[in-house]
């Protein structure tokens, strides 16, 4: 508002930065959906109470403690598109991979939440590398 009132412009976004916004907004939804599921798994709703945390072994009670609690915090901060959002969310889902990846012996076997949190790692990756490309050409042209 006080910008608009100097007569200054905010910034304009280019397509790029535009792209990771909505990129973020859209892993925010998912993010907060996952967190409802973990929670849901662990207060007996969902899985039939298989996976209940009371029956879980402590290394998978963590895990999905942790995730239960993560990512409904990294989706508030993706749907801002505030820096603290991406860290928690890459966070988590590296933890995913890692889980049902490399240590799937130990874990729930899911090797899709693995995938497509590597997919979508490697996306956001190349989107935030897009982005600082599109910001660093519309500084040297003035725009």
């Amino acid at each position: 508002m006080v910008m608009l009132e100097a007569g200054l412009q905010p910034p304009r976004r280019g397509a790029v930065e535009r792209l990771f916004a909505l990129l973020l907004r859209l892993l925010a939804v998912v993010s907060l959906i996952a967190g409802l599921l973990y929670w849901a798994r662990l207060v007996g709703i969902a899985g039939d109470g298989a996976f209940r945390f009371d029956l879980l072994a402590p290394h998978v009670r963590i895990l999905y403690t942790a995730q239960a609690v993560i990512a409904p915090a990294a989706a508030l901060g993706l749907w801002l598109t505030a820096r603290w959002g991406v860290v928690l969310w890459v966070v988590a889902t590296t933890a995913e991979i890692v889980a049902h990846g490399p240590l799937s012996d130990a874990f729930p076997a899911r090797p899709g939440v693995a995938l497509v949190g590597l997919v979508c790692l490697v996306v956001l990756a190349l989107v935030a590398i897009a982005t600082l490309l599109e910001r660093r050409t519309a500084g040297r042209t003035g725009s």
